[in-house]
């Protein structure tokens, strides 16, 4: 009776080892799928071709969700291109997906700037600093302290979003405004988009 029950308890372990192991396995697929797709936007970004890269970029987020890369790309092309309401509702979701991160919230200051919504960009140039300060990007924390006092020294009644005709016509960002975007695959950085 003791043998039965501690060869049972023995092979619903080893079972669920072996459930373990494919689970990371197809853990370990997604994120490669995920970064070649990321690599593939590159590409496209480098032909011209952004509703390609767009795409590779949106299908990489749902393959691999826990990639920030991704997100911080398609954010830096919807600032770039001028798109600022999509790119502040995209930016405010990946802000909720990746709370820690620093860039992320430096784009959504900034396009919450572009479309006119003060106090939003201020909080979101204030949470990088301090994601920042946090992680000891002593750049990075300078560069959104640099927007946060920019931000506040905007009169209230100057803050205002920018028309249709004028997105048009504005420069979306300047090279230096968003930190760069560096993807890496297993450790090693492969491409960087500005």
């Amino acid at each position: 009776m003791r043998k039965t029950v501690f060869v049972l308890i023995a092979i619903l372990s080893l079972a669920g080892c072996q459930k373990q192991e494919s689970q990371q396995v197809q853990v370990d697929q997604r994120k490669d799928v995920g970064h070649k797709l990321i690599l593939k936007s590159f590409s496209d970004l480098q032909n011209k071709d952004l509703k390609s890269a767009i795409i590779d970029l949106q299908t990489s987020m749902k393959v691999n969700p826990s990639e920030p890369e991704a997100y911080l790309l398609l954010g830096q092309i919807l600032l770039k291109v001028g798109e600022y309401d999509h790119a502040s509702e995209f930016l405010e979701q990946a802000a909720k997906v990746f709370p820690d991160n620093g860039t992320i919230f430096y784009m959504l200051s900034i396009t919450n700037k572009m479309t006119g919504k003060k106090l939003p960009a201020v909080l979101a140039a204030r949470h990088s600093v301090e994601i920042f300060q946090a992680q000891q990007d002593h750049d990075n924390m300078l560069k959104s302290a640099a927007l946060l006092h920019e931000l506040i020294d905007i009169p209230d009644d100057q803050f205002v979003p920018l028309k249709k005709e004028e997105v048009s016509q504005a420069v979306p960002v300047k090279k230096n405004d968003v930190p760069a975007v560096a993807v890496s695959v297993q450790g090693k950085t492969v491409g960087q988009y500005k």
